[in-house]
């Protein structure tokens, strides 16, 4: 216990703990006397135990000040630590987790389809995942001796499908029970192994329509009025031919896709094919045609190109979220044709029926302002009626709905429009009658340009040269 110049020595010292509770600060206060009481170790710990500091007080600190002369400094006395978070379940994967590749284009122009790898092959009983588990944490403490919980890393499983089993000794390695096709899903880390679906010849009617999870190679065509559905890729040797596919791979079409407006290409993954006429397509990833698109109507979540140099997209309309690529685009007849870039299309409906409520909403405001407007004209006196205040009531209620709706656009508008740089891009030559969209910006293009692209610049659609 510290002697009677306890309390000199209270009003020389004083300790200040951080707002987190991690630091903790001597200082020394002015005094007049002009033989300051000798500060002691003792006296040191009594003050930081006076408020409360209980852990992390560096000794060789207290040791240094103490006897000391130091005065009116700021010296830190004691730190706690920061916990430590464990780290989450991680995954090495021993296959291939990318579901298709970009196309290699040979000096004439060609498509190499060879190079693209549309499946993963794997043996049986070959190692496909190791699971390196989540970490605990580490709490931490602070300088008033309080723990500070950790959170633990988050324990991820992986969901085992057909064909795949778990190593018995570990638990941690998962390996192939069959030989085939690997399918890994990364948003529910699902795996399994598929025997991989061939058709002989095309998909008709001794076939039927095609409903199976694991990859399909079609080696002849898929003909009109039937559809293949699977969770994995689709190979067709031949065309598409007024067919629907819907499959949450790749789909690669060799010749090429003819649609008549009303049945849907959907497609998780890219589409490679060599052209594309009145087709409907709508693909999560990109888009590459090796010549032509024709009076299609086409969303894809990233990229559109025409890869021969004699390309063109003529008719319909091109929804790409970051760029389109072409050679040509419309021609010397103006035929109409429309190319939107800078949007994600998995947000247009969404977007569209919101600005769709919001116009109603206007109407109906319109109308209650001219009725209140006309009430007002015509009340006696300024006596406000029955029927005025049940205009002005539902003209508020009009305006808080439209004020919400604002809000609510505003916000789908930060999804809707996430696009860094989007742009269209045009190789040799784009034709009036054309018209560009980027983002929420409109350019109808008025005259013949060659090797230019169409960027926003300063919130407004130009041309520039491409090269």
């Amino acid at each position: 216990m510290p002697d009677n110049s306890n309390s000199r020595v209270g009003q020389l010292l004083q300790v200040n703990i951080s707002e987190d509770k991690m630091k903790a600060f001597l200082s020394f206060v002015k005094t007049d006397d002009e033989n300051p009481v000798p500060v002691s170790a003792n006296d040191i710990y009594y003050e930081l135990d006076k408020a409360g500091v209980k852990y992390g007080i560096f000794t060789d600190v207290v040791n240094d000040i103490a006897g000391g002369s130091k005065r009116g400094e700021k010296i830190l006395i004691a730190a706690g630590h920061e916990p430590i978070d464990g780290e989450e379940t991680r995954f090495e994967f021993f296959f291939p987790t990318e579901k298709s590749l970009k196309p290699q284009i040979q000096e004439n122009g060609r498509i190499d389809y060879k190079e693209i790898n549309l499946v993963s092959s794997v043996e049986k009983d070959m190692l496909l995942i190791r699971k390196i588990p989540a970490t605990s944490g580490t709490n931490g403490v602070d300088v008033r001796g309080n723990a500070i919980l950790a959170i633990n890393g988050k324990d991820i499983n992986v969901a085992l499908g057909p064909g795949v089993f778990k190593d018995v000794e570990t638990n941690l390695l998962v390996k192939a029970g069959v030989s085939g096709v690997v399918f890994y899903n990364p948003r529910n880390n699902y795996i399994e192994v598929q025997q991989l679906y061939v058709i002989p010849g095309s998909v008709n009617y001794s076939t039927g329509n095609v409903r199976v999870n694991c990859s399909v190679v079609v080696n002849g065509d898929v003909k009109p009025g039937f559809f293949i559905t699977t969770k994995s890729n689709v190979d067709i040797k031949g065309v598409i031919e007024v067919a629907s596919i819907k499959c949450e791979g790749t789909l690669n079409v060799k010749d090429g896709i003819i649609g008549d407006g009303n049945q849907v290409i959907a497609v998780g993954s890219d589409i490679h094919t060599g052209y594309l006429n009145k087709a409907t397509i709508k693909c999560g990833g990109s888009v590459y045609v090796a010549s032509e698109i024709r009076n299609s109507f086409i969303e894809c979540n990233d990229e559109l190109i025409i890869m021969k140099s004699f390309g063109v997209i003529l008719g319909g309309k091109i929804t790409a979220a970051n760029k389109v690529i072409a050679p040509f685009i419309g021609n010397s007849y103006s035929i109409p044709t429309e190319i939107e870039v800078g949007i994600i299309p998995k947000y247009k409906e969404q977007y569209l029926a919101k600005v769709k409520e919001r116009s109603a909403v206007k109407s109906q405001l319109e109308e209650y302002m001219q009725k209140v407007a006309s009430l007002s004209k015509n009340s006696a006196d300024g006596i406000i009626d029955s029927r005025l205040a049940a205009a002005v009531k539902q003209l508020n209620e009009y305006s808080v709905k439209l004020e919400k709706i604002n809000e609510e656009i505003e916000e789908i508008e930060k999804a809707y429009l996430n696009v860094p740089d989007p742009g269209v891009y045009v190789a040799r030559t784009i034709f009036p009658g054309v018209t560009i969209r980027i983002k929420h910006l409109e350019l109808e293009v008025k005259e013949e340009h060659t090797h230019v692209m169409f960027k926003i610049v300063e919130d407004e659609i130009v041309c520039l040269p491409y090269r």
